[in-house]
């Protein structure tokens, strides 16, 4: 099977990252083994071929760059975009990289995107669904978001820690994080689509995780295309990913936006996989999968959003 991995992290090497930041001490081990990942070139190549997948589309999320609370330094983010660009030009074909902006710093984050679009080749831009109490409606965030559908490129939709939430929720222990995140992903689309930004930029496509899942179903907001108060559903506008890779998850992606706007993702190198194919197979089997509907989900439904 031909797949096409949309959800992985990378940032090259000479990237300060740190993933253990925000992470219980007991887990150290095991987000330092995450950082390294997130800096080795061969780590990143040797997974395409554990994992068995055709290509990766790489992004470095701000999370493992920066401590809680602070402002991304705009050199920063050009290193990282230098680096992304750098790696999937060595291996075009294998490597598709996605931008890296604070989208929440104006104008000054779609410029970055236009360069990096433009002059890097870089196929899509890579935002975080919050920023303190900012979520895409911000009209800070409004340049980066009009420039991604100005230039024809996806904005792939990311869930960010919550430091509240991770209060509120700590009574779940271990899926509290999870549910933190789930709660900030369904919350930043749901903002865009009752800030009507879909209608403002109907070329705009935005991808999701699976864990914007609940919020996307509480909302209703992508039911048999029907309207949310004077908002049109965005279904058309909205891909979710495979991320945890449960029948049931995917079978609900479906049913919301339709085997045409799911993407195969599996966020490498937090988790990795062995032989996805082949898991990718059992999963299709368990929700009953034709073959159309397996090669959008794999592969197709990325190139399309990639262009590639």
């Amino acid at each position: 099977m031909d797949v096409i991995d949309f959800h992985c992290h990378f940032a090259g090497t000479g990237i300060p990252i740190d993933a253990s930041r925000g992470n219980p001490p007991a887990q150290k081990e095991f987000w330092d083994g995450v950082s390294r990942r997130l800096t080795q070139e061969e780590a990143l190549l040797a997974s395409l071929q554990t994992a068995g997948v055709t290509s990766r589309v790489i992004n470095a999320s701000l999370e493992f760059v920066l401590a809680p609370g602070e402002e991304a330094n705009f050199d920063t983010v050009r290193r990282i975009n230098d680096s992304i660009a750098e790696v999937t030009h060595r291996h075009g074909g294998m490597l598709h990289g996605l931008a890296t902006v604070d989208a929440y710093r104006g104008e000054e984050s779609a410029r970055e995107l236009t360069r990096a679009v433009k002059e890097l080749g870089l196929k899509g831009v890579f935002i975080e669904s919050a920023k303190g109490d900012l979520l895409p409606d911000a009209p800070e965030a409004r340049p980066t978001f009009l420039a991604a559908s100005e230039l024809g490129v996806p904005v792939f939709l990311h869930p960010v820690p919550d430091a509240v939430l991770r209060r509120k929720f700590r009574c779940t222990g271990k899926f509290g994080e999870r549910l933190s995140r789930s709660a900030i992903n369904g919350a930043a689309l749901l903002a865009m689509v009752h800030a009507g930004m879909f209608e403002e930029m109907p070329n705009l496509d935005v991808v999701v995780t699976a864990l914007a899942l609940g919020g996307l179903m509480v909302g209703e907001c992508l039911a048999d295309g029907a309207r949310i108060g004077k908002h049109a559903s965005p279904r058309r506008n909205v891909y979710i990913d495979t991320t945890g890779m449960h029948p049931v998850m995917l079978r609900a992606a479906i049913d919301l936006v339709g085997a045409d706007h799911v993407v195969t993702g599996t966020d490498w190198p937090v988790v990795t996989e062995t032989d996805l194919p082949a898991r990718l197979a059992g999963l299709f089997d368990q929700c009953g999968l034709g073959a159309a509907d397996r090669e959008l989900i794999a592969n197709a439904n990325a190139r399309r959003l990639l262009h590639a």
